[in-house]
């Protein structure tokens, strides 16, 4: 026996045919290599490129993303360190105010309480000098009136009284 037939009879194939399958093999590797690897790879090609590509956007995205978080944090901390700046001066010019306020309230009343002590002096003075006048005029009229007449105690009693009742009218 031959190797052909050997072979032949094992697989039930024919070395023609065998021959025949590789060549078509042959020619068709040839015709997808000439019209369809070139696209192919190209389009696999640039694929590769694309998603290089995104990668790469994808990453520097991220990192801008990270800046501008970062940004963002230290700008809401300038932001409140700001906005407790601003509240510590507000209050100091409200402290302030506060005791210029009170300060002024305290010289004017003072002031107020000075004006109402001479005021009240004054008054004191006056009514004191008013009741003087008084007191020395009625000594006059009863002196007039005791030297007008010699009196007996019950005649300058009952003068007094009359002097008296006409000073309540």
């Amino acid at each position: 026996m031959t190797i052909q037939t050997l072979f032949a009879a094992s697989h039930h194939i024919y070395l023609g045919n065998a021959i025949w399958y590789l060549l078509c093999f042959a020619i068709l590797m040839l015709l997808i290599k000439h019209y369809a690897w070139g696209p192919v790879s190209d389009m696999m090609e640039k694929r590769r490129q694309k998603i290089i590509s995104d990668l790469d956007s994808a990453a520097s995205d991220r990192k801008k993303a990270e800046t501008l978080a970062n940004e963002r944090e230290a700008a809401l901390k300038n932001s409140r360190q700001e906005a407790t700046q601003i509240l510590s001066d507000a209050k100091t010019n409200a402290q302030n105010t506060s005791k210029e306020i009170v300060a002024s309230a305290n010289e004017d009343a003072a002031a107020i309480r000075k004006k109402a002590n001479e005021e009240a002096a004054k008054a004191k003075s006056d009514a004191l000098d008013a009741a003087r006048d008084q007191v020395a005029d009625i000594s006059v009229a009863i002196a007039e009136k005791v030297i007008a007449k010699n009196l007996s105690a019950e005649d300058q009693k009952d003068l007094v009284d009359q002097f008296i009742k006409g000073l309540d009218d």
